[in-house]
């Protein structure tokens, strides 16, 4: 049988217009944009006129660069507002927010690129969609709010589905992938800098840009896997020390928003890099660590305070914590509740906030056979973690959400799936390995990225 081999595009040149698609693209997306600017500069708002001047800067941005540059700039963009999505919307209610906003224009960008690759999608992961969706409508019929379960459905689909599809359609180089994370851990500094700024809220926690402390401290967990990633990315030590010195202030501000759970999860995260790195001496430096952060435990808990995420850890928080720990328990007793009167259906993808438990809520929703589905997803985004392939540290902030998401609401939060959505990468390319020494992989298909 004829071998049949797919060309990588991860490097294709759209500047120079080649093909009909990017033509169309371009065209479409230049109106489409200036429509917008017009619109906005009517509003007689300065808001409104601000806005209308960044359209125009970016029509002049699309004009001189092309599409593929600047779809790369804008999903950098995205990065760079995913930490703190909620806080620079409408409202922190709005489904909409301007991160969405920035994804679907830079893939749209992206699109004539994408068109090129031929990708195959882990077959586990697959299945764990289709199961996702089958029982999201069945939960969404089940429900007496049918139709704002069905959008939270496409919502959750649309980030856990489309965004890391559209990342293996698009196959970014490894220095477009590190833009994308560069991006985000300054996004996440960013925040940093205005917490400092505004000082510490109710029970002296910090939130930065962030609409609450958890998710202040849910940037800044996935912001320390992420650097794990980076940290072997660089080849010098002065980049290696810019590292080292992002990781120390995105550990601090874990530290700042009190958040018990991320600094329990911070400290998994960084107990299983000996694993990960396969590295004896590693792991003994990390223990002796580990012993001495332990003794020391009293100390560095009167020096950052009750408040702190350590003092919190260590039963301070005063009656914040104890509100903190009622309003869980509440969430998971009703939670489970729920499941029980609906443990196949599910209920349906509505009025899962409270719970605080991704698990907990997926089954709800979803019924028994969708948190399997769920479940089946996130095997596929976390294995490739202990396998050999160059891009697993990507899947060092799939697992900071599998244990912070135990903790929070998340099912569906872009600050979250954002960086996830890139261990897509890793995903294929541990399964192709899997494939080919089993001898069922019958095609060479296009890398998952291009090397650089």
């Amino acid at each position: 049988m004829r071998r049949t081999t797919y060309r990588p595009v991860g490097r294709v040149n759209s500047v120079s217009g080649n093909g009909r698609t990017e033509r169309v693209v371009v065209t479409a997306a230049l109106v489409l944009v200036a429509l917008i600017a017009v619109r906005l500069a009517t509003m007689g708002s300065m808001l409104g006129i601000g806005l209308a001047v960044g359209v125009s800067l970016f029509i002049v941005l699309l004009s001189a660069l092309g599409t593929e540059r600047t779809g790369t700039l804008t999903i950098a963009a995205a990065f760079v507002t995913a930490p703190v999505y909620k806080g620079i919307s409408p409202t922190p209610e709005s489904p909409v927010t301007p991160t969405d906003l920035l994804f679907v224009v830079g893939f749209g960008l992206l699109l004539p690129t994408m068109l090129k690759r031929r990708v195959e999608l882990p077959f586990i992961y697959l299945i764990g969609l289709l199961g996702m969706f089958v029982t999201g409508i069945i939960g969404s019929l089940v429900s007496d709010q049918t139709y704002a379960s069905l959008f939270a459905l496409t919502l959750w689909l649309v980030v856990i589905g489309g965004l890391p599809s559209a990342m293996a359609l698009w196959g970014p180089t490894r220095r477009t992938i590190d833009l994308l994370l560069w991006s985000y851990v300054g996004g996440h500094m960013v925040s940093v800098l205005v917490a400092f700024k505004d000082g510490p809220g109710e029970q002296g926690r910090y939130g930065g840009l962030a609409t609450h402390y958890n998710y202040f401290a849910q940037a800044g967990l996935l912001s320390v896997a992420i650097l794990l990633y980076l940290f072997h990315r660089v080849t010098t030590w002065p980049q290696r020390w810019v590292v080292i010195g992002a990781g120390l202030v995105s550990a601090y501000s874990i530290q700042m928003s009190g958040s018990r759970a991320a600094i329990a999860v911070m400290a998994v995260l960084i107990l299983m890099v000996p694993i990960v790195e396969r590295s004896a001496i590693l792991g003994f430096l990390l223990a002796m660590g580990g012993a001495l952060a332990f003794i020391a435990l009293p100390l560095l808990v009167s020096i950052t305070g009750e408040d702190s995420a350590l003092g919190r850890l260590a039963g301070g928080g005063g009656s914040g914590a104890q509100y903190s720990n009622q309003a869980r328990e509440l969430g998971r007793d009703a939670g489970i509740a729920r499941f029980f009167d609906h443990p196949f259906t599910g209920s349906g993808v509505v009025d899962l906030f409270e719970i605080h438990n991704n698990y907990l809520e997926a089954a709800v929703a979803l019924g028994v056979f969708g948190l399997v589905a769920f479940l089946l997803v996130l095997f596929t985004f976390a294995r490739p973690l202990f396998g050999n392939g160059p891009d697993r540290r990507l899947c060092y902030a799939v697992w900071a959400y599998i244990g912070f998401g135990a903790t929070t609401p998340g099912l569906y939060d872009r600050g979250i799936w954002a960086p996830v959505s890139l261990s897509i990468l890793a995903a294929i390319s541990w399964w192709n390995t899997e494939r080919r020494a089993a001898g069922t992989l019958r095609v060479t298909p296009a890398p998952a990225t291009v090397p650089s």
